[in-house]
């Protein structure tokens, strides 16, 4: 997968941003960008609940392919497609795109594989997309920006 900084300008699709709206790469990690590398840590419990549901319901920008998870994984550990479970079923990650609208309007952009990112890896996004997620403000088909005083 493509690596882009954590709050770099996101420029994957940008005909899919609307003129006047700030958009920005999270969690597009490769382990052959070491340095610098990304953060790790501990992540509000209740962040992985959030991502699964974000990860199912707010996909956007499909890609034809399934993208490997680029991290080292055990000997013999499966690697793609990645999936995670929910209610009994697989979904499959690695193949679209997810995102949120940061408190200010920002529209933080991330893989869907960020969920494998942060449940298996340990990964620890900026504290803006945590934000979004957990105030469950997901950029949804069609979305104009959200600036600050505007009404949501």
């Amino acid at each position: 997968m493509t690596y882009y900084a954590d709050l770099s300008r996101y420029t994957r699709h940008p005909a899919g941003v609307p003129a006047g709206v700030t958009a920005l790469n999270v969690g597009w990690l490769s382990w052959t960008r070491r340095y610098p590398r990304f953060a790790r840590g501990r992540v509000p419990e209740d962040l992985a609940a959030a991502l699964t549901s974000l990860c199912r319901d707010g996909r956007r920008e499909p890609t034809s392919r399934f993208h490997p998870c680029g991290l080292p994984h055990l000997v013999g550990e499966r690697r793609r497609p990645v999936r995670m479970r929910v209610a009994g079923e697989d979904v499959l990650l690695g193949n679209a795109e997810v995102a949120v609208v940061a408190a200010d309007g920002t529209w933080l952009i991330a893989p869907s594989l960020v969920h494998h990112y942060v449940t298996r890896h340990r990964y620890r996004p900026p504290e803006e997309f945590v934000e979004a997620v957990l105030a469950a403000r997901p950029l949804r088909a069609g979305a104009e920006a959200v600036t600050a005083g505007s009404p949501r």
